[in-house]
């Protein structure tokens, strides 16, 4: 089942990231290539658009204006503005191309030669377009002269234009413009080739910290549902003892009774634990500081076990060098310090020494508790934190533990922005040290 989330799940991933970089992508070359486009034939448009303006400024355009009349010769062709760059394609009524001049040379004008351009009616009034004639890319612009208005000399004389083409000459224009396509759709399949890979990368990251919970919630079922059992399986047995002999008095079944009553505060303290563990993973549960008084704190919280101490011959230390209020929630503070002593007291022997010490250490709390017992083996200690894991893996009922409890010291230093950390005890033993921020 995770392998498939799993897939399902990075393909969506995948398949969404893709799908916006592409667009995103796309998006961006399509606008820079549009730029681009405009930039490189503006001054081209600007110098068709001069000629223009100069054919109407005499009033030779066909625009239904009246003004006073100017033939356009040869000669005052020649009176255009120096920094012209347009050329010349004149038609006459029926749309064929006029001979143009020749030069004082005698060559064909290279400005006004012949391209085999038809001309087409539908371009008048429409902006400058680019065409590809020849092996050559022009730019041009239509007009349409005012009857006898252009004269073009065409070799046996003077013959009028009717429709003229104003061009520029944008090979170079448009080869550098499809080169500078090919690098566009090169550079846009190269980002999106490295935008797939990293699409895939980021699909397979966002998924391990879904997977890494899917696998704690597995193993958190998994492990309740194993702990759950044996208690009930104990509580089932002696019920069904219990009523295989209805004559029986509470005296003569008080051990069944007795161990039933354990196996119920068992499953109590797991149930418990489990819900507070269930609360780690949300906002439910806030820290709440107030300030503590850390002697009288200690001193009120650890006085049943300096007695539980004695009782088992065992000897329960309190150093504490903190001489200050410090702010901390008592309530969890508490509930770290019975946990760390439970286990300081439940796997230490006869006659060990249980210190807790409390100081100030770089602005912050510092709290241990290090015993003289039985010690943590090196393996044990990367794990000691996990939820439900014991070192003990026969789930010794002498012990009562569950694994919950380091897991919850753990949330509850986290949840105050601090640290535990667990190292050997000299000669022999375990130290867990708590730096919390103030």
């Amino acid at each position: 089942m995770p392998r498939l989330i799993n897939r399902k799940q990075q393909i969506d991933n995948f398949s969404t990231l893709a799908l916006g970089l592409m667009v995103i992508f796309g998006f961006l070359a399509g606008v820079i290539f549009w730029v681009y486009t405009f930039t490189i034939y503006d001054s081209s448009d600007k110098v068709i658009n001069q000629y223009v303006e100069y054919y109407q400024r005499n009033n030779w355009l066909d625009e239904g204006a009246s003004a006073k009349q100017k033939m356009l010769t040869a000669d005052s062709m020649r009176h255009m503005p120096e920094d012209f760059r347009g050329n010349f394609l004149y038609y006459d009524e029926k749309g064929k191309e006029i001979e143009n001049q020749t030069n004082n040379n005698g060559s064909k004008n290279v400005l006004t030669r012949r391209f085999g351009l038809q001309f087409d009616t539908s371009d008048l009034n429409l902006a400058p377009r680019t065409v590809h004639v020849n092996k050559t890319y022009l730019r041009i612009q239509a007009v349409k002269f005012k009857p006898n208005m252009v004269l073009v000399p065409d070799g046996q004389g003077l013959k009028s234009a009717t429709y003229g083409y104003v061009f520029v000459d944008v090979t170079d224009t448009v080869l550098n413009l499809k080169k500078f396509q090919d690098v566009m759709v090169w550079s846009f399949v190269s980002a999106f080739i490295f935008a797939l890979f990293f699409a895939f990368f980021i699909a397979r990251q966002s998924m391990k910290p879904i997977l890494k919970a899917w696998d704690q919630q597995q193993d958190f079922v998994n492990n309740a549902a194993h702990e759950l059992r044996t208690p009930m399986s104990v509580i089932q047995g002696k019920l069904e003892t219990m009523l295989t002999k209805p004559d029986n008095t509470i005296r003569q079944q008080s051990e069944a009774i007795i161990l039933s009553l354990s196996e119920v505060r068992r499953l109590n303290s797991l149930t418990n634990n489990m819900l507070t563990l269930a609360k780690t993973g949300s906002n439910m549960t806030k820290i709440e500081k107030e300030k503590t008084d850390v002697g009288q704190f200690l001193q009120q919280i650890l006085s049943p076990y300096i007695e539980m101490g004695e009782i088992s011959d065992k000897k329960v230390v309190i150093h504490n060098a903190v001489r200050q209020e410090v702010d901390i929630d008592q309530k969890r503070i508490h509930q770290l310090l019975v946990l760390l002593m439970d286990n300081a007291l439940k796997y230490s022997d006869e006659g060990a020494t249980v210190t807790v010490s409390a100081a100030i250490e770089k602005k912050r709390l510092t709290l241990s508790v290090a015993d003289t017992g039985r010690g943590i083996s090196a393996d044990a200690k990367k794990h000691i934190f996990d939820r439900f894991y014991r070192e003990d893996k026969t789930g010794n009922r002498e012990t009562g533990g569950t694994g919950l409890g380091l897991s919850i010291a753990e949330w509850i230093v986290a949840a105050h922005n601090g640290k535990i950390t667990v190292s050997d005890n000299q000669p022999k033993g375990t130290i867990f040290k708590v730096t919390l921020s103030l």
